[in-house]
């Protein structure tokens, strides 16, 4: 092909280039857009799974937000960080929380089981070392393996040293923090699952006894209904513990909901029961027969003519 004019050519060339890279935005916006518009009508047609999952979500999230505290871990903890790698002494409690808060904070959101795990097999060790002048402080110090730290012996840690002991810490966090969401993930899916079961069970079984649902039906029916609650219950916890674990102020927050919510969420299942009994009572007297059970209701008296 014959190029007469370069610069017209060219000056083509980047106009298609830049309809076709704006055709491509506008369909993966589109498809971003349909996607999150499925999610929202998937997660609005199981409600007893936002109760739920948002309980446990707050439940797991309340315990991270306690466990990150330097004050709410056990003396022996608390006296471990103080005296890790000093030599003679003992740090005082601002220094000692943060060689505590130097521990990756997905792995403290799970306890001090948890850090005690973690910290077995690892020292305090001293960037600067101590025999060059380093100090006790916590800026001068990261966990690392002990065979590690002994084995660098008085020497001062290399930045590539450093830089692996960071990748270590990054890996033990981020295994730390998927363990954790999976599990709440479950947590909330069965929560979800088992209040959607009952309160399905229920509400299709009256439809079956009206005739408007064969029993099928009614079985396909509380079984669609459990698994996308479990479904989006699972997702919805997932999404917010994932939120808590990177980022750890976020955990307060979500747990200070976590009364307000399971108000929320008891008012909630209170509606739906309610309206399950009304649909009850008009079916079969329920009201009705438990007066008379009861002896409350006033007899008849026949009028003769």
């Amino acid at each position: 092909m014959e190029i007469n004019n370069p610069l017209e050519f060219l000056t083509t060339k980047v106009q298609e280039t830049v309809a076709d890279a704006q055709n491509l935005a506008g369909g993966i916006a589109a498809k971003v857009q349909e996607s999150a518009t499925e999610v929202t009508a998937f997660i609005e047609s199981a409600p007893s799974s936002i109760v739920s999952a948002g309980a446990i979500a707050t439940q797991e999230a309340f315990k991270i937000a306690h466990n990150i505290r330097f004050e709410n871990l056990p003396a022996n903890l608390q006296f471990k960080f103080a005296r890790a790698g000093v030599r003679d002494g003992i740090r005082s409690v601002q220094e000692a929380a943060k060689v505590f808060e130097s521990i990756p904070a997905q792995i403290r959101a799970q306890g001090p089981e948890a850090i005690r795990n973690f910290c077995q097999d690892k020292d305090w060790s001293h960037i600067q070392a101590h025999a060059n002048g380093g100090g006790s402080e916590a800026a001068n110090g990261i966990f690392e393996h002990f065979r590690v730290n002994r084995a660098r012996g008085g020497a001062d840690m290399t930045q590539a040293e450093l830089a692996v002991a960071k990748q270590v810490l990054a890996g033990a966090a981020f295994k730390a923090a998927v363990a954790q969401v999976v599990g709440a993930a479950i947590k909330g899916a069965i929560a979800s699952a088992v209040i959607e079961l009952v309160f399905s069970i229920l509400e299709n079984s009256l439809l079956c006894v009206e005739g408007k649902i064969t029993q099928s039906e009614l079985v396909e029916k509380v079984a669609a209904a459990t698994a996308q609650a479990g479904i989006a219950g699972g997702i919805i916890t997932g999404i917010l513990l994932t939120l808590c674990t990177i980022f750890p102020p976020i955990a307060g927050l979500l747990g200070a909901a976590a009364m307000p919510l399971a108000v929320a969420g008891v008012g909630f299942m209170g509606i739906r029961a309610w309206e399950i009994f009304c649909q009850g009572d008009r079916i079969f007297g329920i009201t009705e027969q438990t007066q008379k059970f009861l002896g409350m209701t006033e007899p008849t008296t026949e009028v003769k003519l």
